[in-house]
């Protein structure tokens, strides 16, 4: 007989997620354990509550919604060889227009015509070299790597400003910038080099390039986003293709938010930014979240002094923790209401942990808030962490919070629970179909490669 406990063990069986075990040590081990399960009726959701009407409006009413997406596909190249593999990633910027919206929502009869004048996407197709691939000035798959990612930062431009130019912009208030064309980039990018890669400092400029003083290794300077090391000769790259993938959208939506301050404040003002998941960079690119939150600050403090509102920039998170307990507590909560939470109410209530470290620390430039819409709908939301005021845990420090929260009222879909047009647009423009996206992709790589070597 197995053994049986009333634990996370017994638990996850009976949901049928993992298999039966007859080692009684293994399964003893599985139910030591924990995990963050709090009884809903527990949270102090009344008190950490705000109605919507009570909140702070600022700001006009908005004529547009960006969206920024981003997906990616890992894919092999040969059926012989499968651990060959070429990466694929599609960011898509998606511009809806929210008075056609408004338009169409009013209509007893959508007109397909007037939909399809909805929106503008802008997308950005890049192909990586995976596992087992090289470029032809490379001798490995992390030089590849590196090269192929200077190059497309280089080459890729966002409304006339290179990929390049906007990392430039986006990090000139960060210690790694020496000047507008040096990067200072902190560690050897060859994984052999004999020195400690922890204590070099080399500065590389756009063209230029710097060179390591231990082993000549050529620098460039995308290298100080490290993200070649995640890349492996001959296992899956997802988590390099998906650390550069982020840094790319988060990227992008710093791009039209400096193209629209630098050419049209007073249209930035009336233009929302939605970010398909939360404001913040994980990985080796995490450092940026902070050159992203000054990037905002720089253009919102623009904004007020040229006498124009600072845009409305919020991520949607629609998984994860956050998730988790929004679900829970979602009943306690009236709708039009948003629900505070500091760092205590975090790891009390949400995630596992100490409030030694504030949440967030590390990768995000946004905190979080969950909010629920007069329709019921339960969002999680994330602002740019720049209250008016000592307290960024308190919605009553962010100007803008009423109209944001009313903007993404408007522009809610019954397609999925949490989502939003402006998101869902943009998921749809920057998706690859699992099924058949995959394949296309695959037997596009094999075409174009064979078509190489012939």
């Amino acid at each position: 007989m197995p053994y049986e406990s009333g634990g996370v063990y017994e638990t996850a069986q009976r949901l049928g997620h993992v298999p039966i075990i007859e080692n009684k040590s293994v399964q003893e081990e599985l139910d030591g354990f924990s995990t963050k399960e709090v009884d809903p009726d527990e949270a102090p959701i009344e008190d950490n509550s705000y109605a919507l009407e009570d909140l702070p409006n600022e700001g006009v009413e908005l004529n547009y919604f960006l969206s920024i997406d981003g997906s990616l596909q890992e894919v092999p190249t040969n059926d012989d060889y499968p651990s060959n593999r070429i990466g694929f990633v599609q960011i898509a910027a998606v511009l809806t227009k929210l008075d056609l919206l408004d338009e169409q929502q009013s209509e007893r009869f959508v007109d397909p015509a007037r939909v399809e004048e909805l929106d503008r996407s802008q997308l950005q197709d890049i192909v990586l070299p995976s596992s087992n691939y090289i470029r032809d000035d490379a001798e490995t798959t992390v030089e590849s790597w590196r090269k192929h990612i200077y190059h497309t930062f280089k080459t890729r431009k966002i409304e006339g400003r290179s990929l390049l130019e906007i990392y430039l912009d986006v990090i000139q208030a960060d210690p790694r910038l020496i000047d507008e064309n040096t990067v200072d980039v902190y560690r050897c990018p060859n994984p052999e080099c004999p020195t400690d890669r922890n204590k070099v400092h080399i500065h590389t400029s756009v063209d230029a390039f710097g060179n390591c003083p231990q082993c000549d290794t050529e620098v460039y300077p995308t290298d100080a986003l490290r993200t070649h090391e995640r890349v492996s000769e001959s296992q899956s790259n997802q988590t390099a293709i998906s650390d550069i993938m982020q840094v790319i959208e988060h990227l992008t939506m710093c791009a039209y938010l400096l193209y629209l301050s630098e050419e049209s404040p007073e249209r930035l003002s009336r233009v929302g930014f939605i970010i398909d998941g939360p404001l913040a960079v994980y990985g080796t690119g995490s450092f940026l979240h902070k050159p992203i939150l000054q990037t905002i600050t720089r253009v919102s403090n623009k904004q007020k002094k040229l006498g124009y509102t600072p845009p409305i920039i919020v991520g949607i998170e629609k998984t994860g923790q956050f998730k988790d307990h929004a679900t829970q507590i979602k009943d306690r909560m009236e709708p039009g209401s948003l629900l505070k939470m500091d760092n205590d109410y975090i790891y009390e209530y949400v995630k596992t942990g100490t409030t030694d470290n504030e949440y967030g620390t590390r990768e995000h430039y946004g905190w979080p808030f969950i909010c629920r819409t007069k329709s019921g709908r339960v969002f999680i939301i994330k602002i740019p962490s720049l209250p008016e005021g000592p307290d960024k845990y308190d919605p009553m420090n962010y100007p803008l919070m009423r109209n944001t929260l009313e903007s993404i009222s408007k522009v809610e879909t019954a397609l999925y629970d949490d989502a939003t047009i402006p998101v869902t647009l943009a998921h749809q423009r920057a998706s690859i179909p699992l099924k058949t996206g995959s394949k296309v992709l695959e037997l596009f790589s094999k075409g174009a490669l064979k078509n190489e070597s012939s």
